[in-house]
């Protein structure tokens, strides 16, 4: 599903507007991967998300400047 152009991104779309068997097997395989690949992971992505909010606001609270961190892995 990467189009590295705007003419390929615009091919992919008409192939999965046109024609069902493309757009079928794309549902099947967002369908098989949806429980199993991070992409899909939204708990995490969330987890994540808050935890850099956290780090925002600790930062601001001791008065740091603003610049960037990385926040560590959750499970």
């Amino acid at each position: 599903m990467i189009a590295r152009t705007l003419d390929e991104y615009e091919s992919m779309a008409l192939r999965m507007a046109t024609d069902a068997e493309v757009l079928d097997g794309l549902r099947q395989r967002l369908a098989r991967n949806r429980d199993t690949f991070p992409l899909f992971d939204t708990d995490r992505f969330r987890r994540h998300l808050e935890a850099a909010y956290l780090e925002m606001w600790e930062r601001h609270r001791r008065g740091v400047s603003p610049a960037s961190f990385r926040v560590g892995p959750t499970c």
